[in-house]
């Protein structure tokens, strides 16, 4: 069916759709979390690892300065001693230079105009390479073509005297609100500062070995990203396909049942709630069924049920017609007995098909439960005692006992208990009815002897048109209607009736009616 297969494949994609975008969304939320807190936490250790190197250089700086002689000495004249020691020895593999950005490698260090450095190698000895250059003068270096922001320790570290002339180190910030953001560190020498040492912030750009290391973060920071959204799409994929696919079935079959296909069934698996949805399915499927098979059955039973007494009542009529029989008082009151018992069975028919509908109308008025059964069980004694029966009526010390009932109802529901007591019990036997008092219920027992009802279907009694036999002739029995219609009313004056084996050997009807039905509803 397409319109089956369309929405089964919408369904579908809204699934996948749903349980990916929200994986994705979940990773893309972590990894942006991720990234920020990585960026941040590199910032931060950056920062702290150029206080470290501040700090250090600051002290050790103090210490050479203070073993050499007096700091005043060393640090004034055009290319001052201490700042040749401090280079030499803090670095002695010349990755600060004096004044980065001069025409040259980058790293080289300055040096003196002539010999050797302060603490450098001694004379006649080859120097290492890249450690000894020709000197350079302390003035501002030239500017290199396009600078970029430096970013080594060596390259952003600025010297400074105590009166504030910048003795080594790039031009300072142009602005001062990036000179506001230098780090500062001063040199002190037995309790004097005799110089400042100050760092340039870093650049946009990142160390080459940071960067890399934190390009490498990054890139397994996305394929973790990647694997984690795979990982889960697929099951994702998988549980919307088997899904949609377990609910495509289940449109399918509610089509076929809608079509009035009650006999399909939808494959249950699991015990999650598309499973409990299945199996409800299949109960409405079942008793949609039932149904249509009773309803098959009614409509059979109910054609029978009428063609009887029509078929009688016609019978007669054309034998009157024909004058095969003559028209007397006795043919006249068998025509109203076949009439009366056509318009019982259509009476019951319609108070089924309303109780079905609806509550079963009833009329509730005060009555006497006792006196209502003594006279019901008067009416039978006759037909009783002719069919070989003996009747009781058990109420123990009870002589009235008031109610609120509909008691024409009621009359009717012992009526028909006793009419199939009298209808289906052997004779010799035995029908006895009793009636008991309950807190705030009248139970009323009707039992009898011989024959039994099949422990298996007492239940099925209660059903409309149901006989225990096989056969259809009247002879046997009546509409099969009666307890149905005793169910109805009952159930109207909110009690429960029920069918069980009797002590005397036969069948057992047992009432429950609340003494005030009225409140009951």
């Amino acid at each position: 069916m397409r319109g089956a297969a369309s929405v089964k494949i919408r369904l579908f994609h809204q699934l996948f759709a749903l349980v990916a975008a929200t994986a994705v969304l979940a990773v893309l939320a972590r990894g942006a979390l991720l990234s920020w807190n990585l960026t941040r936490g590199f910032a931060a250790y950056l920062t702290e690892q150029d206080e470290r190197q501040r700090a250090s250089f600051a002290s050790e700086a103090a210490r050479l300065l203070a073993e050499q002689g007096p700091p005043q000495t060393m640090l004034t004249g055009a290319n001052p001693p201490g700042i040749r020691l401090l280079l030499s020895r803090l670095v002695p593999d010349g990755l600060m230079p004096v004044r980065p950005g001069l025409p040259g490698r980058p790293d080289q260090m300055a040096s003196p105009p002539s010999g050797p450095p302060m603490g450098g190698p001694p004379p006649g000895r080859r120097p290492r390479p890249g450690l000894e250059q020709p000197a350079r003068p302390l003035g501002p270096p030239p500017q290199r073509s396009n600078p970029g922001p430096p970013q080594k320790f060596s390259t952003r570290l600025l010297l400074f005297d105590s009166q504030g002339n910048q003795l080594a180190g790039p031009p300072p910030p142009p602005t001062p609100l990036a000179a506001t953001m230098m780090l500062e560190a001063p040199i002190t020498v037995r309790g004097d500062i005799v110089a400042v040492a100050k760092l340039l912030p870093r650049g946009v750009m990142v160390d080459p070995v940071d960067a890399g290391f934190l390009s490498r973060q990054y890139k397994t920071a996305a394929v973790l990203a990647g694997l984690l959204v795979i990982a889960a799409a697929a099951p994702a994929f998988v549980l919307a396909r088997r899904g949609a696919k377990r609910l495509g079935h289940m449109q399918t079959a509610t089509n076929a049942i809608a079509k009035g296909s009650f006999d399909v069934r939808v494959e249950v698996n699991g015990s999650d709630e598309l499973a409990t949805m299945a199996e409800n399915i299949n109960d409405m499927a079942a008793s949609l069924e039932q149904l249509e098979a009773a309803r098959r059955r009614w409509l059979a039973e109910i054609g029978h049920e009428l063609r009887t007494p029509m078929t009688v009542l016609i019978g007669e009529i054309e034998a009157l017609r024909d004058g095969i029989r003559p028209l007397t008082a006795a043919a006249v009151h068998s025509l109203s007995e076949e009439a009366g018992r056509l318009s019982l069975l259509i009476e019951d028919l319609q108070f089924l098909a309303m109780s079905d509908l609806t509550a079963a109308p009833c009329h509730f008025a005060e009555t006497d439960a006792v006196r209502l059964v003594r006279e019901v069980a008067a009416r039978f004694s006759r037909d009783m005692e002719q069919a070989g029966l003996s009747l009781a009526v058990e109420c123990g010390a009870i002589e009235t006992l008031p109610v609120l009932w509909d008691r024409g109802r009621i009359d009717q529901v012992l009526a028909n208990l006793l009419t199939n007591a009298l209808r289906y019990t052997d004779a010799p036997g035995a029908v006895r009815l009793s009636l008991f008092e309950a807190a705030n219920d009248v139970r009323l027992t009707l039992e009898d002897t011989a024959p039994a009802v099949p422990e298996a279907q007492l239940e099925q009694l209660f059903e409309p048109l149901f006989r225990l036999e096989g056969s259809r002739a009247r002879a046997s029995g009546g509409s099969g209607l009666g307890l149905a219609v005793s169910k109805s009313i009952v159930r109207a004056h909110g009690g429960t009736i029920r069918a069980q084996a009797s002590e005397l050997g036969g069948l057992a009807i047992s009432l429950s009616l609340p003494k005030d039905a009225r409140r009951a509803v």
